[in-house]
């Protein structure tokens, strides 16, 4: 009897206790113990619930922080400009290429591409590190083609280069082009008539042509502007006239205006003083001719007038034509007797500026331009041309 009822006192204890959440609470406990358990209980489950809270948010976090990450991987590739060829410059033996970008997206600068000749293969130029700029390449060669690329590039917060696309390749030839002109100045030399002149891809006069390409010449002429004191040569190609070198020059007040004819050549002639001079040729039957910088003793390139030399550019002379040395030659060697020599006080259009050349030393007594004294130059250390036969 008393086991019977110790078990039913048990199952009775048993039916009291309610499981709330993950607590028991004694039902047979006092109202304020009940209160007490069920508060603690909710506290657990909601510190459980913002822990889980918490969790997810930091899931939510790291995914976003994958999908960021995702962003940078494949970054919107960036657009470049086609490379264009702003100017060629042979004449310098360069290329100047000006490069832009266009398109949506971040771009921390251009990388410049050069195909290589002799593997075809393209190898990086240059890296510019601006939305645009120029780049001017230096290593080409005259009457040769180039090829160039380019692409943007986007360097992101850990240092992560990203690449654009590839414009077109671009091909550039270095060389020049023939211009055709015909001269409308009624106050030039040349009005009327029409001039082949040749320029580079930037427009820029080429002032030695025959560097460049092959001139066919039927013959020269020369005029000799008075007002401006410099001489310029003409190829005559038929009914046209090409520019092909201009002389710095000290004509006189008695060196008379008009169109002449060249009468005679000598390798040194005599001049007034007396004095000598070299390369000359004789543009009027009194004595009117094209010569270097005389001399004060007979065939001799080591005794020139320095003060004549540095007054090159001026109108000085008797009436002779003075130039340097190598003009002297180049008119003696190309310019066949019977040439047209045009002397005039113009001053309208020219195709050349008028050339400059440095001034002399009292005791450099010969001519830096003059081939048979380089000698001397490289035994002071002066100056330097190169060095070539030289007709006796």
């Amino acid at each position: 009897m008393r086991l019977f009822i110790r078990k039913v006192l048990s199952a009775a204890l048993a039916s009291t206790m309610i499981l709330t959440g993950s607590s028991f609470i004694n039902t047979n406990a006092s109202a304020a113990e009940r209160k007490n358990a069920r508060a603690a209980a909710d506290s657990k489950s909601a510190i459980a619930a913002s822990g889980s809270a918490i969790a997810d948010t930091g899931s939510a976090i790291g995914s976003k922080a994958d999908t960021g990450s995702a962003i940078v991987v494949h970054h919107k590739k960036i657009h470049v400009k086609d490379v264009k060829i702003k100017s060629v410059m042979p004449s310098r033996k360069s290329v100047l290429l000006s490069l832009s970008s266009k398109g949506k997206g971040s771009i921390s600068g251009i990388i410049v591409y050069k195909k290589k000749k002799s593997t075809g293969k393209w190898v990086i130029k240059a890296v510019i590190r601006k939305k645009s700029g120029f780049l001017e390449d230096t290593r080409v060669s005259f009457n040769k083609s180039y090829s160039y690329r380019a692409r943007a590039f986007y360097k992101d917060s850990k240092g992560r280069n990203h690449y654009g696309k590839y414009c077109p390749q671009v091909k550039v030839r270095v060389s020049i082009h023939k211009d055709i002109y015909k001269v409308t100045d009624k106050n030039s030399p040349v009005y009327g008539k029409t001039l082949i002149l040749y320029r580079y891809g930037n427009g820029e006069l080429v002032t030695d042509p025959e560097k460049h390409v092959k001139i066919k010449a039927d013959s020269y002429v020369l005029y000799v502007n008075k007002a401006k004191d410099y001489v310029t040569a003409y190829a005559v190609a038929g009914k046209e006239l090409i520019p092909v070198k201009s002389f710095i020059c000290s004509p006189g007040n008695a060196t008379p205006l008009g169109t002449h004819k060249t009468l005679a050549k000598f390798r040194w002639h005599e001049l007034m003083g007396p004095c000598w001079g070299q390369w000359c040729t004789r543009i009027t039957n009194n004595g009117i001719y094209f010569h270097s910088i005389f001399s004060s003793k007979p065939n001799s390139n080591s005794t020139i007038s320095v003060r004549a030399y540095n007054n090159l550019g001026t109108t000085c002379s008797h009436g002779c034509v003075r130039l340097t040395a190598a003009s002297a030659k180049w008119i003696y060697d190309n310019c066949k007797v019977g040439t047209t020599v045009v002397i005039h006080s113009k001053t309208g259009y020219e195709p050349f500026k008028k050339p400059v050349i440095g001034k002399l030393p009292a005791w450099h007594t010969w001519d830096p331009t003059d081939p048979t004294a380089q000698k001397l130059c490289k035994k002071h250390k002066c100056h330097s041309y190169a060095a070539k036969k030289i007709k006796k």
